[in-house]
């Protein structure tokens, strides 16, 4: 590993933060499909919000912050366009969370909202994350780790909230 032990802690917190999405997405899928008649709009309000706030507004700036600075690394042309194509992703994510946020605020209004419509906006949304943090798993986490050093976690330090119990030590940190 190339990185430092700072490293670690905000990939294992990407990956957590990837965990909880992946959770209230399958909950999402889950209520969604249990839909017969009348959407429970209340459980897909308190879902979608989740993904709102905590996935777009929380973990997917801190990842852009990671990209930004990745994309000054050197990277293939290749990687550059995952890089791209996954920061585009974001703001396509947002996009699509406001538009079902947009919908069950409808339908908790009791105005008419057309279920196919919103289920297949639910269908769409739920494979863009799941193919998204996939491939930052896979491979844009992997690309972090291979690429930065210790100067470049120590210039990323202060852009997470970590607590200072799980930052490492000056002295754990190596090449």
């Amino acid at each position: 590993m190339k990185g430092s032990g700072l490293l670690s802690v905000l990939l294992e917190r990407l990956s957590r933060d990837h965990a909880r999405i992946a959770g209230v997405v399958q909950q999402l899928s889950e209520l969604a499909d249990a839909t017969s008649g009348e959407p429970d709009w209340e459980g897909l309000d308190e879902l979608i919000g989740f993904l709102d706030y905590y996935a777009d507004r929380v973990h997917h700036p801190l990842e852009d912050r990671l990209f930004d600075h990745l994309m000054n690394k050197g990277l293939t042309p290749t990687e550059r366009y995952l890089l791209f194509r996954n920061l585009g992703q974001h703001e396509e994510l947002s996009s699509m969370t406001g538009q079902l946020s947009d919908q069950v605020a409808e339908g908790r209004e009791g105005r008419v909202v057309d279920p196919a419509a919103f289920l297949e906006d639910v269908s769409a949304y739920i494979t863009l994350q799941r193919r998204h943090m996939r491939i930052e798993e896979d491979q844009l986490f992997p690309l972090l780790d291979q690429t930065f050093d210790n100067d470049d976690w120590n210039a990323l330090m202060g852009i997470a909230d970590i607590p200072e119990q799980e930052q490492p030590s000056r002295s754990s940190v190596k090449d």
